[in-house]
């Protein structure tokens, strides 16, 4: 114990001597009491404020630094709205122009649409009773069993057709009217520079009967030459190209032929005159025997042989306008009529279908070869698929012996395909 107090007394003393001189503060807290009395006006400044804003003592309260100080609500400013923003027509330009070019668009799509279908209903009812002269159902629309009479059919906004059936020699009549497209604002603008007319078209279907084997085109030249470019059966047999006025027809007319006696036969006098006379109304007379529509693009040919039709294809100008250019209409009508009996009444004579029989035999024969040709070569490109397959399932093949039966088995049929085919024949 004695130790104990004579560690305590040196320690003391030694804390005594560490001291600063007499007359200072010898308080050990006094530091830390000053930094309290710092701290006061702090405390009551907060006090104030909690005083100003009513909060209560017991609340909890927030220290904020000195150096954060509230900053005076600035006013509102607004800014300048550029000119381009302002209500203001001169902005609206484009818009304002699209808006006048779809109204103009509608206006005309609706007017031109009146048109159309006013010229078409127009000349149904000027023609309906020639139309019923010469067939005993006019105007069926195809869609029942029964007959039905009186009715044209709205393909597009300027398409409409007329059926028509029940003539000697006819299985039928399609008439076509195909106008300018009106309805269309592009189209129009586009006709200014390209001018377009309205054309009806007379496609008579005959009886196989009917007619003789020949081909025929006569009308305006760059028609019927465009027709002969596009057509399988004109550029198949048409193939004598000569001037309307060898025939006596107009000279801005051009014919192909097949034969020159069926052109001599079928263009007698009396249609000459006709013709010479609505030469810019009557634009193409078709007859054919072999007619199956366009030919095929370049690079491609028919698996079979396509099926064809004889008709009498006749396209005139439609005219809109009062009762001279009625008359005109019905005087070309009764020709459109007159022709087609002629065709069908026309005859070859013997060596004259012995040569178009020839044609038409020499046609199918190059149809056969050809045929025959694509065939072969379809075969030896399978046959050659095959063996590429063969041969590379024996290169995948993992099994050493597995793969060298399967080259032998190659080897052979490669052998045996090389040999010549031979033909064994039965000794009785």
């Amino acid at each position: 114990m004695r130790a104990v107090h004579l560690i305590f007394l040196l320690a003391f003393l030694f804390a005594g001597s560490q001291s600063g001189p007499p007359g200072e503060d010898d308080n050990e807290f006094a530091e830390f009491e000053d930094a309290d009395e710092e701290k006061k006006p702090l405390a009551n400044e907060f006090d104030n404020d909690e005083e100003d804003y009513g909060i209560n003592d017991e609340q909890e309260t927030f220290e904020e630094p000195d150096s954060i100080a509230p900053k005076a609500q600035e006013p509102l400013r607004f800014s300048d709205v550029p000119a381009h923003f302002r209500s203001n027509w001169a902005s609206y330009q484009v818009e304002a122009a699209v808006i006048v070019i779809l109204v103009l668009y509608m206006l005309n799509y609706v007017y031109g649409r009146g048109v159309n279908q006013g010229l078409a209903y127009t000349w149904f009812s000027a023609h309906r009773d020639a139309l019923e002269q010469q067939f005993s159902v006019v105007g069926d629309d195809g869609l029942t069993e029964e007959p039905s009479d009186g009715n044209i059919t709205k393909e597009t906004d300027y398409s409409f057709s007329i059926w028509c059936s029940g003539r000697v020699g006819v299985t039928s009549l399609q008439i076509q009217m195909r106008t300018v497209k009106r309805q269309d604002l592009v189209s129009r603008v586009m006709g200014i520079i390209t001018p377009q007319k309205d054309r009806i078209t007379f496609r008579f279907d005959l009886d196989a009967q009917e007619v003789d084997p020949w081909v025929l085109a006569v009308g305006q030249r760059k028609i019927v030459a465009k027709q002969h470019k596009e057509l399988a059966d004109l550029s198949t047999y048409a193939l004598e190209k000569k001037p309307g006025s060898m025939q006596g027809l107009p000279a801005s007319w051009g014919i192909f032929t097949e034969l020159n006696e069926a052109a001599m036969g079928i263009l007698d006098p009396g249609l000459l005159t006709l013709l010479r006379k609505y030469e810019s109304k009557i634009h193409s007379i078709h007859a054919s025997d072999q007619y199956c529509g366009a030919k095929l693009p370049d690079g491609e040919t028919y698996t079979r042989l396509p099926e064809v039709s004889r008709v009498v294809i006749i396209t005139v100008e439609l005219q809109d306008g009062g009762d001279e250019l009625r008359q005109e209409e019905t005087e070309i009508l009764n020709m459109i009529f007159y022709i087609v009996d002629k065709v069908r009444r026309f005859r070859l004579s013997r060596e004259a279908k012995l040569k178009t029989e020839k044609n038409r035999q020499a046609v199918e024969e190059a149809f056969m070869k050809t045929t025959h040709i694509q065939r072969q070569e379809a075969a030896q490109a399978r046959r050659e698929e095959r063996t590429r397959e063969r041969k590379q399932r024996i290169l995948e093949e993992e099994d050493p012996d597995k793969q060298r039966r399967l080259e032998k088995m190659e080897a052979k049929h490669d052998r045996k395909s090389k040999q010549p085919k031979m033909k064994q024949m039965k000794i009785r």
